[in-house]
């Protein structure tokens, strides 16, 4: 069985004060094969599943977990949104698989098709800052690799406003 390990939630921070406005909530879940299942939140803050779960590779060398979330779902705080949009259509034209689709639904592993256009993405949205708000709270239970994983990743990435903590499960407290 499989338990929460972490959550991430990719978003802005709100014109006055603090806190986070998340676009995107992404559990990942532990076990034999990790695995993201993420929610998108609408303006009206009701969330919506994506359909399917996401297993990145977190042993890969480099490991692209958040990377491919948000090529797959919150480009736009990319300064190469753009560019990323057109390289996800054309990976939908020529290979049948937009890159929400080959995170989501199937392989994004190196000779599947459409890989060539993802890893073109990747390399664009991590040479360019991401001017989102990405936030992850490791609980306890979570992989070192994955964490390792993660923390790698989201340096790479280069948000303007990162924060990576430890939380405690629900009901933990005392």
């Amino acid at each position: 069985m499989s338990g929460l390990v972490a959550t991430l939630q990719i978003g802005e921070r709100p014109p006055l004060g603090g806190g986070l406005r998340p676009a995107v909530v992404a559990h990942l879940y532990g076990g034999s094969l990790p695995r993201f299942v993420v929610h998108e939140v609408g303006d009206d803050g009701t969330m919506r599943r994506v359909e399917g779960a996401y297993a990145p590779e977190f042993d890969a060398d480099p490991a692209y977990p958040v990377t491919d979330l948000l090529l797959a779902t919150r480009r736009e705080g990319s300064a190469a949104a753009q560019r990323l949009t057109v390289l996800s259509r054309k990976a939908a034209a020529n290979y049948g698989r937009s890159f929400r689709e080959m995170v989501f639904e199937s392989a994004v592993a190196r000779g599947a098709p459409g890989y060539g256009r993802l890893f073109e993405a990747r390399s664009q949205l991590e040479a360019h800052p991401y001017e989102g708000v990405i936030a992850v709270t490791f609980l306890p239970g979570v992989d070192a690799v994955v964490r390792t994983s993660i923390a790698d990743n989201v340096a790479r990435i280069g948000p303007t406003d990162a924060t990576l903590a430890d939380g405690e499960p629900a009901g933990s407290g005392e």
